[in-house]
């Protein structure tokens, strides 16, 4: 995975984390302009058939979770972030990133429940949970993890 890739998806991260805890909210306009970005390099690269399956297995999760919960427990906006992060990762590294952003926000949740900081059942924001997880992975792959 080239520089740039991790650059545009870390650039699109900061925006939506910023409004997710900002605002609670994803916006389209700031979702689809990197997503094609993220598309045209896998392209570039060869591999765009991995950054659509990544994409498509990324968001899948949210995406169900959004669908059983009614939108309660998880947003749609989260899904589309996590479909950029599949772009740029692929599958394995994607959903690995997928499974430490949900280890950091059930961490994270439970610390703030138990000091209480945070009622259980309280909205909180997953964005910021998937860039750590998005961070966790490039660290990761570059102290040689595999």
């Amino acid at each position: 995975m080239s520089w740039l890739t991790l650059a545009v998806l870390a650039a699109a991260l900061a925006v939506h984390v910023t409004t997710d805890l900002r605002e609670g909210y994803v916006y389209d306009v700031a979702v689809y302009p990197p997503l094609l970005v993220l598309a045209a390099l896998a392209w570039g690269a060869g591999r765009l058939a991995d950054g659509c399956t990544g994409a498509l297995a990324c968001a899948a999760v949210p995406a169900a979770l959004t669908a059983v919960t009614r939108g309660r427990g998880m947003g749609i906006g989260d899904a589309k972030v996590a479909g950029l992060m599949g772009m740029a990762l692929g599958p394995s590294a994607g959903v690995l990133a997928l499974g430490c952003s949900f280890m950091w926000g059930a961490g994270v949740a439970l610390a703030l429940v138990a000091v209480r900081r945070l009622r259980w059942g309280a909205r909180m924001a997953f964005v910021p949970f998937l860039g750590l997880g998005f961070l966790t992975v490039v660290f990761m792959q570059h102290a040689g993890v595999r």
